[in-house]
């Protein structure tokens, strides 16, 4: 029979086992900002339309932009909020709303991305508009160019490859291709006839993209399915379908993705899986976690502060690789989640802590 001391001790190199020899990622929410506030009031100095449908996230700043999704047009807008750097459930607070357009009602802003100051922006109203696609100086909130598009796709900094053809990337409907505006100017690099082929010709509904900062590498959503672009040069790459969800809804709006290079588990990317706007939809089935070649991570979302509400499935993500953190906002609650990865090293010294502590008050006891 194990004594007492080499059952805990027995007991802790199981715990270890499992531990390191688990692939578990865990996402463990820090932080969680009531953004209802700029959804409830159309009168209101902050409002941004009826419900988030975009966020953008660097640790320090953090934005949300909006959708109408009401009985009639309204305006549509970005705000900032301003006590992001808080821990907790916070009530958000916010700077005045900008960005703004009368928007038409089932429209609003596809994406945001923030990236050295530069906040891009995606809009969609439905058809080609004047600022479509623009950008913002995130040190003062103000617009420094606009370029007439077709924002339904979403938007992201490309970092270029090998730093050729970097820029502010989109897609739109009806074209394969990666358009890019110069950061700065909002000149056209590339436009929808001779930027680089994003599709493997099975259709152009795309719905949000974003890039491997260090590859150069492009992961976008064509309806419900992730397709990866693995970068050959500047304006060039092949594509492949990384995951096929057998259920494409074209017309479904609000799928979205992100590539986050975590510091313990690699490169990863967050999608939401929305095949339909009906509501019932949980949080734990519709967020997924993937590989760079779209295999399943084992993820654990842990939140502190109750676990979300069941909605309609639409959610938007920005991760911050310097603080390794993870927003994402909740169209149906109103809520952006920030998220910290816990680190595997922070896990196992826990553990060990844990384990040590209950020895030494043995040995004490």
């Amino acid at each position: 029979m194990l004594r007492p001391k080499a059952t805990l001790l027995a007991a802790l190199g199981l715990a270890l086992a499992a531990v390191t020899g688990a692939d578990a990622i865990t996402f463990q929410e820090i932080a969680r900002f009531d953004v209802s506030g700029a959804s409830s009031d159309v009168a209101s100095p902050d409002f941004i339309g009826n419900n988030p449908s975009a966020v953008a996230w660097d640790a320090g700043k953090l934005y949300v932009a909006g959708f109408v999704n009401g009985p009639a047009s309204a305006q549509s807008a970005i705000i900032e909020v301003t006590n992001a750097g808080s821990t907790g459930a916070n009530v958000a607070t916010f700077s005045s709303a900008f960005g703004g357009l009368t928007t038409p009602n089932t429209r609003g802003f596809s994406g945001l991305d923030l990236e050295n100051g530069v906040l891009a922006a995606a809009y969609d109203d439905g058809a080609a508009d004047p600022n479509g696609i623009r950008a913002f100086n995130a040190a003062t909130n103000t617009q420094t160019w606009a370029k007439n598009a077709r924002g339904g796709s979403g938007v992201a900094h490309d970092p270029g490859f090998a730093s050729v053809d970097s820029g502010v990337a989109w897609a739109t409907f009806g074209s394969g291709r990666r358009s890019l505006q110069n950061t700065a100017t909002g000149a056209d690099i590339y436009t929808t006839a001779n930027g680089m082929i994003i599709t493997d010709f099975g259709g152009s509904f795309w719905r949000d993209l974003d890039f491997d900062q260090s590859t150069g590498d492009l992961y976008a959503r064509r309806a419900n399915d992730v397709l990866k672009t693995t970068r050959t040069g500047g304006n060039s790459g092949t594509v492949s379908v990384i995951v096929d969800t057998n259920e494409n809804a074209p017309f479904v709006a609000g799928q979205n993705i992100d590539f986050m290079a975590t510091a313990d588990f690699g490169d990863l990317v967050v999608y939401n899986d929305r095949a339909s706007t009906l509501g019932g939809q949980s949080f734990f089935d519709v967020v997924k976690v993937i590989d760079p070649a779209g295999a399943a991570a084992s993820a654990l979302f842990s939140f502190t502060y109750g676990a979300p509400a069941l909605g309609v499935g639409y959610y938007d993500f920005d991760f911050d690789t310097a603080s390794q953190t993870l927003a994402i906002v909740d169209f149906s609650s109103r809520n952006v989640h920030i998220f910290q990865v816990v680190p595997e090293p922070s896990a196992l010294g826990l553990l060990v802590a844990a384990a040590m502590g209950c020895l030494g008050r043995r040995r004490n006891g």
